[in-house]
């Protein structure tokens, strides 16, 4: 008698009975509250991270990212513009959030907004976004038909390569065309510059 009460209590401690009776409840597996599977999981975040590649856009839910979002996949230039002004005063991403504004009020035909947000701005931007800005101004100068003021930054350019300033102190630099990345040398820089001032 006394074994076979011990062996109901396992059963019972074990779950057994109807529906797991004294015992711990078993989750079924058509259970309405059963968590997400990891391979769902994955599959959600390889969706998402397909639709930031395919649009460019990077991830995150932060100002400068809803801008590019906007610029990119919304295709608003002008509330695009507005987005970015947010970030740089929000202190996100400041370099890109420059970069990318002036590019848009260029595709706008608003250049000399451009010219004069970079010239008050990029003082926010970091020592690495500088000659980015250069170049950027260089175009929008061209676009504006002004001269003298292009012939004046391309000088200082061509000056701060020949003393060894340009590209940080490094004898070449990173590039990006078309999506692929290559070398760029001094020397390279400056044919390039001359190129644009025999050019204007």
């Amino acid at each position: 008698m006394m074994h076979q009460h011990h062996q109901l209590d396992q059963w019972l401690a074990g779950g057994g009975g109807v529906g797991g009776v004294g015992g711990v409840l078993r989750p079924t597996k058509s259970a309405p509250c059963s968590p997400v599977k990891p391979a769902a999981v994955s599959m959600l975040r390889t969706h998402s991270d397909s639709f930031h590649v395919a649009h460019k856009v990077p991830v995150g839910d932060t100002p400068y990212v809803r801008a590019k979002r906007v610029q990119l996949v919304d295709k608003d230039p002008e509330k695009a513009i507005a987005l970015f002004w947010g970030a740089i005063n929000a202190g996100d991403r400041v370099d890109s959030a420059l970069k990318d504004m002036a590019i848009v009020m260029k595709q706008q035909n608003r250049a000399e907004e451009a010219i004069e947000a970079i010239k008050s701005l990029r003082v926010r931007c970091s020592d690495q976004a500088q000659e980015s800005l250069d170049n950027i101004l260089l175009d929008l100068y061209k676009r504006c038909g002004r001269l003298d003021d292009q012939i004046s930054l391309l000088k200082h350019k061509l000056q701060l390569i020949h003393q060894g300033h340009a590209f940080n102190g490094k004898r070449t630099k990173t590039a990006r065309s078309q999506g692929r990345k290559f070398q760029v040398t001094l020397e390279q820089e400056a044919t390039r510059l001359l190129a644009t001032w025999g050019g204007r």
